[in-house]
């Protein structure tokens, strides 16, 4: 029996162009094995019920279906397979046997609506897997997309989202056929393009989740944990650190990127002891604010042009770093955050020469600030002159830099939301400026007449957190020391108390930047080729390629009823083509109840 997804393409449409973009991209993201069925070479045959889920995602692919196939695939489902439909606007095209699996009536010709668009989606029902991280909200997408028009709902289906476009009608339903489950996206495929809405946007978790839920289980996925940490740039000491404190008591381990010519030996010895016992990770941020290490700008507030320090400078800079960081005793991170994220092309070899290899930044070498401001219309994390695996820099990246492959880049980010839902949160007064996208405590360490507002910054912080765990990046807290100066120490505290409330769905894996990074490299460096599954013996095969130096772990899926259970399989390092098996067994806990997971080779 196969874990695996077949995706039911058709190779000779036009809308086969966008099948990367829609499943493939995300599939290798996620570490989903797939077979792809194209019909415009081979029919549907029996086979399909080996597969663990069925994908129908090309928009059109309904009209290559025949009745015969239809009925093979409703066959399968209700034998257990899974399926997902991500073509729901074309649903009323497919044959009768597949709209019975989705328990819906449908019409050719609008009857809620005088159209068949909408402008936006709600959840309405957030007690269930798929939905159960959502806020009972709208999501907007940069422009309309096709949607099915359903007359009727049959008592076994769950409508989890509906069209906002007036007409009430569902936009995204789970139910049951026989032994197997099934889920339906009522609007076009279309939503996971950029120029709709886009993969990394906000969306994300519905799209995995509906795959993991609908699946036969067993169901594996190479996926990254759930792992959550905290930047923090522009870092003097202030309170002396006892801001790292409150976050570690929130289970939080910090990158503190330093002014370390800002440094006293008192704060020295705080870093000392965070570093020793692993509670923050530290950086080189610049020598001051004034002061940048790896770029020289036009002045320290002009950032329109700029230019690189010659060898012998960079060289006199680095061997200060390397005296500051020997004197307190420590080892930088491997992660690089340049201040205002410029650094010449010529810092490359300083930075590979002591490990650190990590970009924390889509950095484009030897650009300026306000260059990439100019090019990204103000969205300071978007790439300019590269697109970055797995959503072109949407959500954030799991990359080699195009300018030297020894360069990783791993960061996660909301900056890249689409331009709708960014200017529904400035007509709702949720942000006044950009950098509040970019840095939780912005704008909410400065309202007028008010000082600091904790709800605010908890909501902003809650946000980071929940888009790259939904995107299956990682979660990342984004501030500035200066801001968290602003605060007392018991509303920083407050914060973070209110950011655990807000995420509570959620479980979570705290560490540091450096792992996360180790760990997402090691992840696209390898590939899970194909998974089976033995139930007389109830073992899992698993093949994977490629080559990892550290512990991997596998998502291991199962079901509770509606619910999904599932624990993580350590895989260990390996090198070339791997293959390991194990056992079917328990010691499974709830999927997203607001764990605090630890994981130990």
């Amino acid at each position: 029996m196969k874990i695996s997804t077949l995706c039911i393409v058709n190779s000779q449409k036009e809308s086969y162009r966008s099948i990367n973009e829609i499943i493939l991209s995300p599939f290798e993201h996620l570490g989903i094995p797939f077979d792809i069925l194209d019909l415009s070479k081979n029919k549907i045959t029996s086979n399909v019920s080996e597969y663990s889920v069925i994908i129908l995602g090309q928009e059109g692919i309904a009209t290559d279906i025949s009745k015969d196939e239809a009925y093979i695939i409703a066959n399968a489902v209700k034998n257990g397979t899974g399926i997902v439909c991500l073509d729901g606007h074309e649903i009323h095209s497919f044959p009768e046997p597949i709209k019975e699996i989705f328990g819906i009536v449908t019409a050719p010709t609008p009857t809620h609506m005088p159209h068949m668009t909408t402008h936006a989606i709600r959840t309405i029902d957030n007690s269930h897997y798929i939905t159960y991280t959502r806020e009972k909200e709208l999501v907007y997408f940069n422009k309309p997309i096709e949607a099915g028009n359903i007359v009727h709902v049959s008592s076994r289906c769950r409508v989890l989202m509906v069209l906002a476009n007036g007409s009430g009608c569902p936009a995204l339903i789970a139910t049951r056929y026989g032994k197997g489950k099934a889920v339906l996206f009522a609007i076009s495929p279309k939503v996971w393009l950029e120029e709709y809405f886009g993969h990394g946007c906000g969306l994300d978790d519905i799209f995995w989740k509906s795959i993991v839920w609908a699946s036969r289980k067993p169901f594996v996925m190479l996926a990254m944990p759930p792992f959550v940490t905290m930047r923090v740039d522009d870092c003097s000491g202030t309170y002396n650190f006892e801001w790292i404190d409150i976050a570690n008591r929130h289970g939080i381990i910090p990158h503190v990127s330093l002014f370390i010519d800002n440094i006293t030996d008192e704060a020295a010895k705080v870093i000392k002891e965070k570093y020793d016992n692993g509670l923050a990770e530290f950086s080189a941020h610049a020598f001051t604010w004034t002061r940048q290490i790896y770029w020289k700008p036009k002045s320290p507030t002009d950032h329109s042009s700029g230019e690189e320090y010659p060898e012998d400078v960079l060289r006199k800079y680095f061997r200060k770093i390397d005296e500051k960081v020997k004197k307190w005793g420590i080892r930088l991170s491997k992660v690089f955050v340049p201040h205002f994220g410029e650094a010449g092309r010529n810092v490359i070899p300083f930075l590979k020469e002591r490990g650190i290899i990590y970009l924390g930044l889509p950095i484009s070498f030897s650009t300026p600030f306000g260059e990439i401001i100019k090019a990204t219309g103000g969205i300071l994390e978007k790439p300019v002159n590269f697109k970055p695996k797995p959503y072109g820099g949407k959500g954030g990246a799991f990359d080699y830099h195009p300018e030297n492959p020894e360069l990783f880049m791993v960061y996660s980010t909301r900056m890249t939301i689409p331009k709708t839902q960014l200017k529904v949160k400035i007509e709702l007064g949720e942000i006044r400026t950009i950098e509040q996208m970019y840095d939780f405590l912005w704008d909410a360490v400065r309202v007028k007449g008010k000082g600091v507002d904790i709800e605010l910054a908890a909501k902003h912080g809650a946000e980071e957190i929940k888009l790259g765990l939904d995107n299956l990046f990682f979660g990342l807290l984004i501030t500035h020391e200066q801001n968290i100066s602003m605060l007392s120490l018991d509303e920083w505290d407050e914060i973070l108390t209110k950011i655990d409330e807000l995420t509570s769905r959620y479980d979570k894996v705290y560490t540091s930047w450096e792992h996360i990074a180790e760990y997402a490299k090691n992840k696209y460096s390898t590939k899970l080729l194909e998974a089976t599954y033995d139930p007389s013996s109830k073992t899992i095969r698993c093949v994977l390629e490629g080559k990892s130096d550290i512990t991997l772990w596998l998502y291991l899926f199962d079901d509770r009823d509606d619910w999904i259970l599932y624990r993580f399989q350590p895989l260990p390092p390996f090198k070339g083509r791997y293959e390991v098996t194990f056992k079917f067994k328990g010691l499974f806990m709830k999927s997203f109840r607001g764990n605090r997971i630890i994981l130990r080779p």
